[in-house]
């Protein structure tokens, strides 16, 4: 499956955290393409059957460049579908995941799983001890439900 990751990473908690997903998906045989929304346009995202948005919580909601980025982008190919991602100090405060759903839904992308929260300790990181087994399973639900 062609896979694009999408983060944006102010303190590189999920930069580190997109890097991971991302050798797990390669591992079992999916083509990644991974980049920070600083690096390329919205209009300019690569055709792929699924795409997983990555950004911090900023002040309870979505960093800002990732929903400026979000509500400019184009999806190039018909059927793909999205998952979320968040890095967040209090899980249960972030709105995040639901901004980010709500630009994509307005787009007429599918959700492909429910998104996930991976807490941060502090400002700054480290990501909670548990960031890999999140994301592992976080991978398994977003590949079977393409399957």
């Amino acid at each position: 499956m062609k896979i694009c990751i999408a983060y944006e990473s102010k303190f590189g908690n999920g930069k580190k955290c997109m890097e991971y997903l991302q050798s797990m998906l390669a591992e079992g045989g999916h083509e990644v393409d991974l980049f920070s929304v600083r690096e390329k346009a919205p209009s300019a995202l690569p055709g792929a059957e699924l795409y997983i948005f990555s950004a911090p919580t900023q002040v309870g909601n979505v960093a800002g460049k990732m929903k400026k980025f979000l509500k400019k982008a184009v999806i190039p190919q018909e059927n793909s579908k999205y998952a979320l991602i968040t890095t967040c100090m209090d899980p249960p405060k972030s709105k995040s995941l639901e901004t980010m759903g709500e630009i994509l839904d307005q787009k007429g992308i599918t959700k492909a799983a429910d998104g996930l929260m991976i807490k941060v300790n502090g400002m700054k990181g480290p990501c909670d001890e548990a960031y890999q087994d999140q994301l592992k399973a976080f991978a398994k639900d977003v590949i079977s439900s393409r399957a």
